[in-house]
């Protein structure tokens, strides 16, 4: 199985360095993989902090109905036919276990997107990041 984490970034932070891919992931990583004993402070000030309950709710409300969803305290299953998603729901990161990152979008990002507006999902096992939702609102190129 892979493992992803989710983090809900602060508007203002992910509009700063929505393009600085590799500035993200060095912060969560160092923060979450090398310190993760250590106060939480920058986390609350970059960081939203994720609710199981809320998930549960806006995926109930917004998968369709063959998808089967199933909470239990802070974790929740997403089903359909034999794909499964575990997902893991902490203060400032959702863990998220599948098969394959195709099972997760299908079962789970697309969904996630109208969540929040500024998703970052890692696999720190395969070094691959990125975010899951587009930046909105913001001009590329000016002239």
């Amino acid at each position: 199985m892979y493992q992803y984490s989710l983090y809900l970034v602060k508007s203002d932070y992910a509009q700063h360095f929505y393009y600085k891919i590799d500035t993200v992931y060095r912060f969560l990583y160092e923060q979450m993989m090398k310190n993760p004993d250590r106060t939480k402070d920058q986390y609350k000030m970059v960081l939203d902090k994720a609710n199981a309950k809320d998930v549960f709710l806006h995926l109930n409300y917004w998968v369709s109905h063959d998808i089967s969803l199933n909470i239990d305290r802070n974790q929740i299953t997403v089903s359909y036919n034999q794909q499964q998603v575990y997902i893991e729901v902490n203060d400032f990161d959702m863990t998220i276990l599948a098969e394959s990152i195709v099972d997760v979008d299908k079962l789970l990002f697309q969904y996630l997107k109208t969540f929040h507006p500024h998703i970052f999902a890692v696999n720190y096992e395969t070094y691959e990041c990125g975010w899951i939702t587009p930046l909105v609102g913001k001009q590329i190129y000016s002239l």
